[in-house]
């Protein structure tokens, strides 16, 4: 398998390791009212104050292998500085951690080397606290992708990638002097990866196929056997054959295979109406809700950047948050939603401005949930904005 070298790896490959346990040091609860007085309450949720790699290794004694559903939203190593959450891994605590592990050879460190070296040691402890039928959804935009899907690749292994989700994360173009003609990025990409073969999820149920017709053995649907082009890779001599006498067309080919007409045959449930092949779809033949498919691509619809930005200003007087690139509330909440249960631990270690935390109640607010949320976050505003 490929695998990825940068200066410093040899030093963080197997940092996770030493990094030593610490106690979570309980300051706060949130507080409802209820009548006249105020009382503190225990809802099982945490957001965590402090660098994640610590308070990653000092989850695991309670939570390894238990965390359903991880999101997480690291630096996109863009190389602006001029954010609150500082986006080209110079944070101070970053580059101190990186000259104690590192070293010396950390002085030609390119961001690019620094942020595998931040990256590596986290995405090992996450691996750690997911469990065996969880998936990690990771957001990220061009300047690291290929870099992170090949250490993923070599955290999670190749056979655990389940896809790559596109967001279309902005609408408006950019019209200053020095963007206007130039090619401007549209797309940012959420890798996914879970424990599981073949990994499964949710889908959102939509409605309920009808079976309006009845007979001795119960409702059902009918169903005329259709053909397709039996030409190109879909082609299949097995897919040709007669059914009550009658063949498909020329050049055509039967989408129901010989095995599943035997059956239908067998049942009864198989006839012909005007010339042409019919089946009774029972509500034990298939699924009887209609779902939309977790497609790989999520369109405006689900929330941009800017709609999150505005969202955020709701909460807070506009602008007063300090943070310019937001995740949309649907898009987590989207997630969250195909991966978890109604009782699951979601946990983001990046927690920036709370969205995630957002979209778990909020979900649990739709379908009577009790998930429970983890949030990590190393800045200041963990208290100020986070938790609030």
């Amino acid at each position: 398998m490929p695998t990825l070298n940068w200066i410093g790896k040899d030093k963080i490959i197997s940092h996770h390791q030493s990094i030593p346990y610490r106690v979570l040091e309980h300051n706060y609860g949130f507080t409802v009212k209820k009548g006249e007085q105020t009382e503190p309450t225990r809802s099982g949720n945490k957001i965590i104050h402090g660098d994640n790699l610590e308070a990653l290794k000092s989850l695991l004694p309670e939570y390894e292998r238990k965390v359903k559903c991880i999101y997480i939203d690291p630096p996109y190593n863009t190389g602006n500085e001029n954010w609150i959450y500082n986006d080209n891994v110079n944070h101070p605590k970053i580059k101190k951690w990186l000259g104690e592990v590192v070293g010396k050879s950390g002085e030609d460190f390119t961001r690019h080397d620094k942020w595998l070296c931040m990256m590596y040691p986290r995405l090992q402890l996450l691996k750690k606290l997911l469990a065996k039928d969880g998936a990690i959804f990771i957001s990220i935009d061009d300047n690291e992708q290929a870099n992170l899907k090949l250490i993923c690749d070599e955290i999670f292994g190749q056979k655990s990638f389940v896809g790559t989700i596109g967001w279309e994360s902005k609408t408006k173009s950019q019209n200053t002097k020095t963007a206007y003609n130039k090619l401007q990025p549209k797309m940012e990409y959420i890798l996914c990866y879970g424990k599981q073969k073949n990994k499964r999820f949710n889908l959102i149920k939509i409605g309920e196929k009808e079976y309006p017709e009845n007979d001795e053995k119960g409702e059902y649907r009918t169903h005329k056997i259709e053909e397709m082009s039996s030409e190109g890779v879909r082609g299949r001599c097995t897919m040709i054959f007669s059914i009550l006498g009658v063949n498909p067309g020329e050049g055509k080919q039967w989408q129901l295979g010989v095995e599943t007409i035997n059956m239908y045959n067998k049942r009864n449930d198989l006839f012909l109406y005007n010339n042409k092949p019919h089946i009774k779809v029972r509500p034990s033949d298939e699924r009887p809700s209609i779902t939309n498919p977790f497609w790989g691509f999520f369109s405006k619809e689900i929330g941009t950047g800017e709609s999150a930005k505005r969202e955020l200003n709701k909460i807070f007087f506009p602008n007063k948050h300090g943070f310019e690139t937001v995740k949309p509330k649907n898009l987590i909440e989207r997630l969250i939603y195909h991966e978890s249960l109604k009782n699951s631990i979601i946990l983001d270690s990046f927690a920036g401005s709370g969205t995630t935390a957002h979209a778990v109640l909020n979900l649990n607010k739709k379908d009577g949930g009790n998930r429970k949320f983890i949030l990590v976050e190393l800045e200041d505003y963990a208290n100020s904005i986070t938790s609030e």
